[in-house]
């Protein structure tokens, strides 16, 4: 009995000490359990700093009146866009053809969305512009073509007379008949500059000059563009500058095939009809986005209104190509000379004649 007794006492403590070492063994795995938090934890920290990161890219959207095919404003100025996506990393979204009637919809939409900036791309959308961004004073707006600005809103304009007084140098030199046309969408104010700076630019090299300005009355009935044209150039004109929107390709191709020399506007039109586009009148408005974005981006964007010309990039007469060896050196030279007078600030800005 004391032997069956002392064996079972053994057992219990046996068993006891069993029960202890095995509670003592799973305390010991649960470490891992913590460190697999651990590890998750930290996960979750990573892909907070990447959201963060995601986050912290700036985002522009831009609002344009007309179509991103017009081989014009519109066109110009989505391109910058584009570029600016890839050159300054920045997340873009944009809306094409927008009306008046539903302008500020369309910016308040961006600007809910937290957009770091938005731009209506047109001068007529500057009402709408200042008064969506006194109820977002956070987002910065922006305008292209714009003279008013605010402390949230920067407008950036051209000086709508540098490119085209070059442009006006270039074929005071170069007509043989001393008849030069101009053609234009409209006869609105910016137009009108347009063109005063471009008769500027001709008569002060050839003060015998005569100009002809018609417009079309639209940016793209290409019909009456050529029908125009070709009354200008039976008055003589032997040399066309065309500022006209869509209505441009078919006054080049009017003045191709009179057999005259063209001058295109907005972009580098040479591609239309290398043989007969002399240069072009560069004003392209993508530089007026391309300039916010960059400021954006650098920090340094503010509220106000710029003027923008030759030597800020937003305005040049294009290159000669196919004239390159056909326009006489005396005159390039003479451009050249032109060109740093404007940069220099040493040519006055036209002043507006009366209708």
């Amino acid at each position: 009995m004391k032997r069956a007794k002392r064996l079972a006492t053994w057992l219990l403590v046996l068993v006891i000490a069993m029960s202890l070492l095995s509670g003592c063994g799973s305390k010991q795995s649960k470490p891992e359990e913590p460190s697999d938090k651990a590890s998750s934890g930290e996960q979750a920290d990573k892909e907070g700093q990447v959201s963060e990161k995601a986050a912290s890219k700036l985002r522009v959207a831009v609002v344009f009146p007309g179509s991103i095919k017009d081989m014009g404003w519109n066109q110009s100025g989505y391109e910058a866009l584009m570029e600016a996506k890839d050159r300054f990393g920045v997340e873009v979204s944009y809306q094409e053809s927008v009306g008046k009637a539903e302008v500020k919809d369309v910016l308040r939409n961006y600007a809910a969305d937290g957009y770091d900036l938005v731009i209506g791309h047109d001068l007529y959308f500057t009402d709408p512009v200042l008064e969506v961004a006194q109820e977002f004073p956070d987002v910065m707006f922006g305008i292209s073509g714009g003279t008013k600005g605010a402390d949230n809103v920067v407008s950036m304009t051209a000086t709508n007379w540098e490119n085209t007084y070059l442009a006006g140098t270039l074929a005071g030199l170069m007509t043989k008949s001393n008849t030069i046309g101009i053609l234009t969408a409209t006869d609105s104010p910016i137009a009108l500059r347009m063109v005063q700076g471009f008769k500027n630019g001709a008569s002060a090299q050839n003060p015998n000059v005569k100009i002809i300005h018609a417009y079309v009355g639209s940016w793209d009935d290409v019909v009456k563009g050529k029908e125009l044209v070709r009354s200008m150039v039976q008055q003589g004109a032997d040399i066309i500058y065309t500022q006209a929107g869509q209505v441009n390709v078919g006054a080049i191709e009017a003045c191709k095939e009179a057999g005259v020399y063209a001058i295109g506007a907005i972009r580098d039109m040479w591609d239309v009809a290398p043989d007969t586009v002399i240069s072009s009148a560069m004003s392209p408005p993508g530089a007026l986005i391309t300039n916010m974005i960059k400021q954006l981006t650098e920090g340094t964007l503010k509220g106000g209104t710029y003027v923008l010309g030759v030597k800020d990039g937003a305005e040049d007469l294009a290159p000669y190509h196919n004239f390159e060896d056909k326009i006489p050196e005396e005159v390039k030279k003479k451009v050249a000379e032109v060109r740093q007078a404007l940069i220099d600030g040493k040519i006055e800005p036209p002043k507006l004649e009366n209708k």
